[in-house]
């Protein structure tokens, strides 16, 4: 505390290396989420625009998959708003390691296990 009346009295000023260098974090839309969704038929749902479906059930009357789509898709189109379509966003919805996954959804696919 000494120091720094003693800085005031002859007027010296602190140095903030970290605010003249510091990158601001941005945001983005480059984000994968695992998604529920629930639909009454399957021609409303684009299957191609997910990376993946991860669960699919059918009954008669409503049907519902568990998959992941990029934020982008969703932000930029309204398939999932519209024709008694409802998205609810998982549990941690957040997927980090999608080139991870997309790697070991394809070694599975060329093993002839997908």
């Amino acid at each position: 505390m000494l120091s720094d009346i003693a800085a005031l009295r002859y007027q010296y000023k602190y140095e903030y290396k970290k605010l003249y260098h510091h990158q601001p974090h941005e945001l983005s839309n480059a984000v994968f989420l695992r998604v529920y969704v629930s639909f009454d038929d399957i021609a409303f749902v684009p299957r191609e625009r997910f990376e993946w479906i991860e669960e699919w059930h059918a009954q008669e009357e409503r049907k519902y998959l568990i998959g992941v789509v990029s934020f982008d898709e969703l932000k930029e189109n309204n398939w999932w708003k519209e024709n008694n379509t409802s998205l609810i966003l998982t549990p941690d919805p957040v997927i980090e390691d999608i080139e991870i996954r997309k790697l070991k959804k394809k070694s599975l696919e060329l093993a002839g296990i997908l």
